[in-house]
């Protein structure tokens, strides 16, 4: 609150006694005077609380709005960490299904070795691949995902300094 020179008197006024020693001044003025001060005293603290309540008031608003932001994109992060995690499920139950089609060891003639030997060699050739495919999209769910948790701190305001996740620093 800024001082004017309405509102705040002189400290020499303020040191200076209600009555004069050679005063006729009764002692109702002394009393209105004195009223008149505890009213500009009284206005000053109200103004000075409800300025401090007003800021206060903003402030919170501002934590709750930062903490609504925060969870929004908490929830944001972890929805698309899920959808990924559940579509490279899918995906791998889809190819294990796959694999499932073929043709079993035992079927066709008993005594028919090299086509066991044949289909089992096909089973393990699919299997491999399957794998193989899983691996690779393992990895690159493993990048988007640190991709997604490196762009998340770095929005929140974290840095990794030459190291990993374990060394963190607040800017």
């Amino acid at each position: 609150m800024r001082r004017s020179e309405k509102t705040w008197m002189d400290f020499d006024e303020l040191t200076k006694p209600f009555l004069a020693p050679d005063s006729d001044e009764s002692v109702t003025s002394v009393a209105v005077e004195l009223r008149d001060r505890m009213v500009k005293v009284e206005q000053q603290v109200l103004a000075q609380y409800t300025a401090t309540a007003a800021y206060a008031t903003l402030g919170q608003q501002g934590v709750d709005q930062a903490r609504a932001e925060s969870r929004a994109d908490l929830d944001r992060s972890q929805s698309t960490i899920i959808g990924l995690l559940d579509r490279l499920r899918a995906e791998i139950n889809n190819r294990l299904d796959g694999l499932g089609a073929h043709p079993r060891m035992g079927e066709g003639v008993p005594g028919d070795v090299a086509a066991r030997l044949t289909a089992m060699e096909e089973r393990m050739n699919g299997v491999l691949h399957a794998l193989e495919a899983s691996v690779h999209e393992n990895m690159e769910l493993r990048q988007q995902i640190d991709e997604l948790v490196q762009r998340q701190m770095q929005t929140d305001g974290w840095l990794v300094s030459n190291g990993g996740p374990s060394e963190l620093s607040l800017r």
